[in-house]
């Protein structure tokens, strides 16, 4: 009899793997993202600049993007001053953080047209943060 409740408890956790598994799969299904974009969605974990000043909440500076705001992924790939060029068409600046490996200073208020990148070789390789602590 003790092969039974062996046998059993397999099929259960069989079953239950099944289950989550199948679960997982109709959630994914759910989905309507059918990778079109209509144009007037933003992607809100991108990092938009420049940013505009909202209001504040409990003494705390509240930033949204611009109605002329880019995605600052955009930059990536791209030589420093075909970067900077893109981003000043946005009144927005490029700050280097980080170049060929090495720290360097940078305006530490808070800015939200700046944008601080990293570069490796003369090219945009990270982008660091929009405004400086934001």
């Amino acid at each position: 009899m003790g092969g039974q409740r062996v046998h059993r408890r397999l099929l259960s956790v069989t079953a239950a793997k099944v289950a989550i598994a199948v679960g997982a799969l109709a959630l994914a299904g759910c989905s309507d993202d059918s990778g079109e974009r209509t144009g007037r969605e933003r992607d809100l974990t991108a990092l938009q600049c420049p940013m505009v000043e909202t209001g504040q909440n409990r003494g705390v500076t509240q930033y949204r993007p611009a109605k002329n705001a880019f995605d600052t992924a955009e930059l990536l790939g791209m030589q420093l001053t075909e970067a900077r060029e893109k981003a000043a068409r946005h009144d927005c600046e490029i700050v280097v953080a980080r170049e060929d490996d090495k720290n360097q200073p940078v305006p530490i208020e808070v800015d939200p047209t700046r944008i601080y990148v990293y570069i490796a070789r003369g090219t945009v390789s990270h982008i660091e943060g929009v405004g400086g602590g934001l």
